[in-house]
């Protein structure tokens, strides 16, 4: 009944594309500058006759195809955009889980009488959720499946942050934060990976990228709306905030159930069957063809081969530090979760408090304030989607310095000589960009890196030391803000951890512009 159901709801999604394939052609062309299959161009240069290899028998000389080939072959079309968009959700999840929950905390500890611990604390749930759910969706997603991680999660997400607008108490309304956390712990490793796993490799990095865009811009835009409707002179009508801002996310758990089974998960478990009938689908959707004959299976080293019962290594840790280059990527990526997350978080913990202080601004004002920073983002992730296919490494590093740079200048603006608000916003605008091209070139590596049995554990084990960071990081900036003269020295140490995040970057092993990624 479950493998009836799954086929039913590939054939929704299918016919759900192909419903707007006339429509869709313009807005393809348009954003991609021509028709994005590459089956005209693309030659199928290492299929092998079934026959040769003994496999067919007496049949004609049908073909085989390798998994890359097949994709390579389709291109990107109208499948992979609307598998963008849901895909998307998961960082628009993350992203209004930070932003929302610094912005209406200061109201949330004068409505409940938050002690400073339990003030830091809130903000930290969301970090300790995601952590515990990175680790856990990640091991369920390379174990058993894309699928079930890829539906359940943005379940959790929906009802534990609509719940949470219902809170009589603090610890209610912690434990349904970090419901909602846990549910998007998961679903940034698993959406990440679904949808490179559907990808060919021509701009690989720029289609990633445009995951965080549709993911953050709405989110931030959406936030600050819903913030500054919400906010008075004095107060601000947190509930409702939290409650609106959980219902797109609730929209997209229904849409996400027509999404089908990664093929490349089917294929390294030696599902190929359903492998091969799911790229038919994914070809027909985007109108073109797979090239002919059938689809091969993996070759494997000896003492290599995954079963088909979910692949005996699936979900092994120890996979992420085997061969010289993973030694040498996952702890250099970990660093930089690590420090990318404390600085990031941090600051956006900061933010409203810093402008609500600095100024003494309204409600209505900070929010307001809050709102310019999403145009930063528009130019930040611009620049990293077209300088992410000239290098992963050396792009990133150039961002780390940029958010560095915004931080302290920030820090002049709010507690320094140059102190003046226009300028802190203009420079609140600059971190926006600076902040989300570090994290849309961040996910890019950190997903390219690990093969397909542990890539969505990969994934989230990096991301637990983001989520770390991100819970240490809004406790560290309450400690220093009683304080408010030593504000500054919380501001400089984040300035600090982007600039030190540098040297990881780039010495990471291996640049994955315009390279395979692993089986």
């Amino acid at each position: 009944m479950v493998s009836r159901r799954m086929s039913e709801s590939r054939n929704e999604f299918t016919g759900l594309v192909e419903e707007t394939e006339e429509s869709h052609n313009d807005t393809t062309t348009l954003l991609s500058g021509s028709v994005t299959s590459s089956s005209d161009k693309y030659t199928v240069g290492r299929r092998r006759s079934l026959e040769e290899e003994g496999g067919l028998g007496g049949d004609d000389n049908v073909g085989e195809y390798t998994f890359d080939e097949a994709v390579e072959h389709m291109g990107f079309g109208k499948f992979h955009w609307k598998l963008l968009i849901l895909c998307g959700v998961g960082y628009f999840a993350e992203i209004t889980e930070l932003v929302i929950v610094g912005f209406v905390a200061p109201a949330i500890e004068k409505d409940m009488g938050l002690s400073s611990v339990e003030y830091g604390l809130l903000g930290s749930s969301s970090f300790i959720g995601m952590a515990a759910g990175a680790i856990f969706w990640g091991y369920i997603s390379d174990r058993f499946g894309r699928l079930v991680s890829f539906s359940l999660t943005v379940w959790m997400t929906f009802i534990g942050g609509f719940l949470s607008a219902f809170s009589p108490n603090y610890p209610i309304l912690f434990i349904l934060r970090f419901l909602a956390a846990f549910g998007i712990g998961g679903m940034l490793p698993v959406d990440y990976t679904i949808f490179l796993e559907f990808l060919p490799t021509l701009k690989r990095g720029s289609h990633i990228v445009l995951v965080d865009a549709v993911g953050v811009i709405p989110a931030l835009f959406v936030s600050a709306i819903v913030a500054y409707c919400f906010s008075g002179n004095d107060d601000i009508r947190w509930r409702w905030v939290l409650g609106i801002v959980s219902i797109p996310v609730g929209v997209m758990a229904v849409l996400r159930r027509h999404v089908p089974e990664s093929p490349r998960y089917y294929l390294a478990i030696n599902e190929v069957d359903k492998a091969q009938k799911i790229l038919e689908e994914v070809a027909a959707a985007n109108g073109v063809s797979l090239p002919p004959g059938r689809l091969a299976p993996l070759r494997r080293p000896a003492g290599d081969a995954a079963d088909g019962g979910g692949g005996g290594s699936h979900g092994n840790i120890s996979l992420l530090f085997k061969g010289d280059t993973l030694k040498a990527t996952t702890p250099r990526l970990w660093l930089l979760w690590f420090l990318t997350q404390f600085s990031s978080a941090g600051m956006v913990f900061a933010l409203p408090k810093i402008f609500d202080e600095t100024f003494s601004v309204s409600k209505k004002r900070i929010a307001l304030d809050l709102l310019w920073g999403v145009f930063g983002l528009v130019p930040g992730l611009a620049i990293a989607y077209f300088v992410v296919e000239r290098s992963r490494k050396y792009s990133l590093a150039g961002y780390y310095v940029a958010a560095g740079a915004s931080v302290f200048m920030f820090m002049l603006a709010t507690v320094g000589f140059l102190r003046n608000e226009f300028l802190a916003v203009l420079m609140s605008v600059a971190l926006r960009g600076a902040m989300e091209g570090c994290f849309a070139i961040l996910n890019c590596t950190s997903v390219e890196a690990y093969p397909t049995p542990v890539r969505a554990s990969g994934l989230g084990n990096a991301q637990i030391f983001d989520h770390i960071a991100g819970a240490i990081s809004p406790l560290f900036f309450s400690i220093f803000n009683d304080n408010t003269k030593l504000r500054p020295i919380a501001m400089t140490l984040y300035a600090v951890a982007y600039l030190l995040a540098f040297l990881p970057a780039v010495t990471l092993p291996k640049d994955y512009v315009g390279q395979a990624i692993k089986d």
